[in-house]
């Protein structure tokens, strides 16, 4: 037939080259609805080749001798199969470090001992990395990448993103970059007709979302918490960034990135100082085509943003760690104790650098080894895998219910809680059921909520739990509902936010009179940090109006009350007062009034107006006997300061008495400082409220009292041999006369006095008494009169390991003195 001819044996492959045509050009198609083809500048099936420096220093320039310094060179090979969508590669790494300074000041760099081995992780895997629209960074490393590897790969990755400009020359964008997302101000330097060469990035690394301080383990017992970002303020930490583009393709020529973090207490016009600098460099070598379209993205998936890092091993950790507190354990043997402290921060340190897995492997060993001293450690440890195992084998080997409470309480004072840590203090108080436990829930809750201010599970629950415990009105066990009332409004402010029913069950509480008085007024407390809304306000006005009300449910809803009352509000207890029957609340509330329109208190200066228009029509009652009538106290002052914002400073007290009685029944002291242009706050509050003490006090002072009755005897006994100014006081005070017979064996008289008064003592009812503390608004519990009797035992006890050791008579003891929390 012939030769085949040319025309012929070109169709084919002319017919394959428009398929493949064709296809590309499907491929793209469906590739550019997720990503844009000037999303990136890079091209797709293309290789873009690099030389890469890194180089980081600290110290102060300027001074050769306290200078330290890094260097890494590598490779980098940015492949592009497909838009958007890229591979990176490393390779011919090396690691230097300074060993010296020549006369001008650089730096001399020598290969590190490890060098080989960095440049053979560097080269041992390939990372991909997608930018689905442009905007956010995907990266798919194999799972074997170590992660101080990754996050050197993330730097170049974060250095050679470019966004593609716009006709505006200047503009703020949100980019993506190791430090999470930030604020970056891009500026086109040169244009080479509408194409920018030169582009330049500045940011303050300070406003990434993802630039926070490292947080090291902290001790619950330590007097100052939380001072990580407030310290972080004294570091600044900016980052610019020069590109040079190629005026054709757009792809980056050259990148040159410098970071600065500052010390700023030590530096000159903040610029010049203490600090470190990093500085990256990427020089384009090579753009060659490839033909591979294939991309994997791999079954892991992290962000551009850095990862923390351990330096050592797991099983290096904990061996140091077991043999740490082997260590501490020989020094009482040695009687080396002046070590102890020493080798007890060390064994802290290392605990913290553990893992939750590591943790939970290593306890049973150092249990063995040491019980005390693991509790001690774990305590202080401060990290979440310590406080959740510490809870957790302190139930499991049944401790003393005393002790778990104590544990739990300080476990809860660690400032940012995870949410583990605060399941497992939640799951504690359920248990328990006691002040220490339950209280320890409100600080974490608050604490919790502050770092992660949005709605989880574990909030949840908790709001949950306690409104099971105040239904049908605040009816149930009335020593479990007041401490669950008193919880509730240490985290009111949170607890409304989760579940705003909350509210409307305590509302129930003030309103009901099923429930004890005790209950009533701890309803109306539990309301202390919540929102007041119209509805509140108007069942507490309506519970201060009503003159069947206890006084002083009357006086705790009217303090409630004015916390943000209406114009309306106050001109109604304004206009009840002179018609008010109950003398303490009215002596109260006229007292308070007065103090209002007296005070130099800057954050009541808008509550003053509203008294003062409500008492345009009518007239303050006069305040009556401090000695028997309820009043409230205040001593306020307020200072302006050049150049600052008014400062004042408040002390205010409330003493309310028994109507019956003119005895006192509840006192407060608090004090309130205003400064620096923020709200007011409560530095602290003292409370204190009793009943029951009348019978005590009769036995113990009145007519036929002990100390009257002593008192006579002993005036009889020294027959008229005190001077007459005393004998006189005392004769007044008690009535005696020389004419009253009285038993003159001294001896026998004091003895038949002291029986009397056990016997007067038994026969009447125990009072009662609580006190409570708060402390810039968080209220650190409270105490009951009976707490003393165990406390005092307890004190006595000639054990140093009385809380470790569970007999039968501690759990007594124990149960005793949190009998109103149900303790086990």
């Amino acid at each position: 037939m012939g030769r085949p001819r040319p025309a012929l044996l070109a169709l084919p492959a002319l017919l394959l080259l428009l398929a493949g045509a064709r296809a590309e050009k499907e491929m793209l198609e469906n590739v550019s609805v997720v990503c844009p083809r000037d999303a990136t500048r890079f091209k797709h099936l293309r290789k873009y080749t690099y030389n890469y420096e890194a180089e980081s220093s600290s110290g102060v320039p300027g001074t050769a001798d306290s200078r330290s310094a890094t260097r890494i060179n590598c490779k980098v090979e940015l492949e592009v199969p497909q838009l958007c969508s890229f591979i990176l590669k490393t390779s011919q790494c090396t690691l230097k470090e300074v060993y010296g300074f020549n006369p001008e000041g650089r730096a001399l760099l020598k290969k590190t001992k490890n060098s080989e081995e960095f440049a053979a992780a560097m080269s041992r895997y390939e990372l991909k990395l997608a930018i689905p629209e442009g905007k956010q960074v995907f990266l798919y490393p194999e799972k074997d990448e170590p992660t101080h590897i990754l996050n050197i790969k993330r730097g170049i990755i974060s250095a050679l993103l470019v966004p593609p400009e716009t006709e505006e020359t200047k503009q703020v964008l949100f980019l993506d970059t190791v430090y999470g997302n930030c604020s970056t101000h891009f500026t086109v330097k040169t244009r080479k007709g509408n194409v920018a060469t030169e582009i330049s990035t500045e940011r303050d690394l300070g406003q990434c979302d993802r630039f926070k301080p490292i947080r090291t383990g902290i001790s619950p017992l330590a007097l100052i918490k939380g001072m990580t970002h407030p310290l972080s303020t004294l570091i600044s930490s900016s980052q610019s960034c020069q590109y040079t583009l190629d005026a054709k393709r757009k792809h980056v020529a050259e990148a040159i990135c410098k970071e600065q973090h500052l010390f700023l207490p030590f530096s000159y016009k903040n610029m010049y100082g203490m600090g470190v600098q990093v500085t990256q460099t990427l020089k384009l070598e090579d753009t060659p085509k490839i033909n591979s379209r294939f991309f994997g993205e791999g079954t892991k998936k992290v962000g551009l943003a850095f990862e923390s890092t351990k330096s050592t091993s797991p099983l290096k950790q904990a061996e140091a760690v077991l043999k740490t507190l082997q260590e501490l354990k020989k020094l009482t043997i040695s009687e080396q104790n002046i070590q102890r402290a020493n080798l007890f921060h060390k064994l802290v340190t290392e605990l913290r650098g553990l893992s939750d897995e590591a943790v939970t492997s290593l306890l049973p060993q150092l249990i063995e080894v040491s019980s005390p001293i693991t509790l001690q450690a774990l305590v202080q440890c401060g990290q979440p895998q310590c406080s959740t195992h510490i809870l957790q084998w302190l139930k499991r080997v049944h401790a003393n219910p005393l002790l778990i409470d104590v544990v739990t309480y300080l476990v809860a004072l660690i400032p940012e809680p995870s949410a583990q840590q605060l399941r497992e203090i939640f799951n504690m108080a359920r248990e328990q059921r006691s002040r220490a436990t339950l209280y320890a829930l409100s600080h974490a809750v608050n604490n919790y909520h502050k770092t992660n201010p949005t709605v989880t599970q574990e909030l949840l629950d908790i709001a949950n739990y306690l409104m099971e415990q105040i239904q049908d009105d605040c009816t149930g066990d009335e020593d479990y509902t007041y401490l669950i009332l008193r919880v509730i409004g240490n985290m009111g402010q949170t607890m409304e936010q989760l579940t705003p029913e909350l509210k409307s069950s305590i509302l129930n509480c003030v309103q009901s009179t099923k429930p004890s008085l005790m209950i009533q007024k701890a309803a109306i407390q539990a309301l202390r940090k919540m929102e007041p809304k119209d509805k509140d306000q108007e069942v507490l006005l309506q519970t201060f109006l009503d003159d069947a009300s206890p006084g002083d449910k009357r006086l705790a809803a009217y303090l409630m009350l004015m916390r943000s009352p209406s114009q309306a509000d106050i001109n109604k207890i304004v206009q009840l007062l002179p018609r008010e029957q109950n003398e303490q609340v009215k002596n109260f509330v006229a007292s308070h009034i007065a103090n209002i329109l007296n005070s130099e208190e800057l954050d009541i200066q808008d509550l003053k107006k509203l008294v003062k228009e409500a008492l345009k029509e009518s007239q303050l009652p006069t305040v009556m006997d401090f000695r028997k009538f309820s009043r409230n106290y205040q001593l306020s002052k307020s200072v302006s300061l050049p150049s600052l914002d008014p400062a004042s400073a408040k002390i205010e007290g409330n003493l309310i008495f028994d109507p019956n009685n003119y005895l006192p029944k509840e006192t407060m002291l608090k004090t309130t400082l205003t400064a620096f242009g923020f709200a007011s706050a409560d530095l602290f509050e003292i409370g204190l409220e009793g009943k029951g003490f009348e019978p005590t006090l009769e036995a113990l002072f009145g007519k036929q009292g002990f100390f009257p009755d002593s008192v006579n005897k002993a005036l009889y006994w020294v027959n008229g041999q005190v001077p007459d100014g005393v004998s006189k006081v005392l004769v007044d005070h008690f009535g005696y006369t020389k004419e009253d017979k009285r038993e003159q064996d001294m001896v026998n008289g004091m003895m038949f006095s002291v029986q009397k008064l056990i016997e007067d003592l038994k026969s009447k009812e125990v009072p009662e008494a609580r006190a409570y503390l708060r402390i810039l608004g968080e209220e650190l519990g409270f105490a009951k009169l009976h707490d003393l009797q165990f406390l005092g035992k307890l004190l006595l006890m000639d054990r140093p390991d009385a809380l470790m050791i569970t007999t039968a008579q501690d759990r007594k003891d124990a149960c005793t003195f949190f009998k109103d929390a149900g303790s086990p």
